[in-house]
């Protein structure tokens, strides 16, 4: 009983300086209102300070449409004496989902990501966030089926181009896919 009261006065004053820390790192919002009537801009560096860190660029989203091309994706197992028993029995292809498709992606202020993907890996949804000039995410399927594939998916911004790669699996993970796509304004 004496250790749980120690637990929980730890955990009461562990909340607590967090909670202080987190009040004392961010000015609350009467305080930026009130900052800015005073006629300083520290409003306005602290959202120039959380459109850099978010990689935002400008209020409004940025969204792309583009096309990926699948194909067969690889497996790599280590040539050494502990592996020696695992053996991939995946499709080589037979299974379909190969060629063209469609995708698109919006990159919200906040540098949040979401869009969607058609063709031969989707339907799916993609979420994810977007940081400078890089962005991660997440390839969930909309549908179950034997070819709902799911994985995760990278980029990087050049301008109005957004390029990267694909890398999923069908939900047995017997069917491999590697999609490469190229996407524009």
């Amino acid at each position: 009983m004496k250790h749980l009261a120690i637990t929980c006065a730890f955990v009461a004053l562990t909340s607590a300086a967090c909670k202080n820390d987190a009040s004392q790192a961010a000015p609350s919002p009467s305080a930026s209102t009130s900052a800015a009537r005073a006629g300083t801009s520290t409003s306005a560096s602290a959202a120039s300070s959380a459109s850099a860190a978010s990689g935002a660029t400008g209020a409004t989203s940025r969204a792309f449409t583009g096309t990926y091309t699948a194909t067969i994706g690889t497996l790599y197992v280590p040539d050494a004496s502990a592996w020696d028993g695992v053996k991939f029995r995946g499709d080589q292809g037979d299974a379909g989902a190969l060629g063209n498709g469609k995708l698109s992606l919006t990159i919200d202020p906040t540098g949040a990501v979401s869009g969607e993907l058609d063709g031969p890996l989707g339907p799916a949804t993609l979420t994810g966030f977007a940081q400078e000039r890089s962005v991660s995410f997440h390839v969930a399927p909309k549908q179950d089926g034997d070819l709902a594939f799911s994985g995760t998916g990278t980029a990087t911004i050049d301008g109005d181009k957004l390029s990267g790669e694909l890398h999923v699996s069908s939900w047995r993970a017997n069917v491999l896919r590697d999609a490469t796509f190229e996407a524009k304004k």
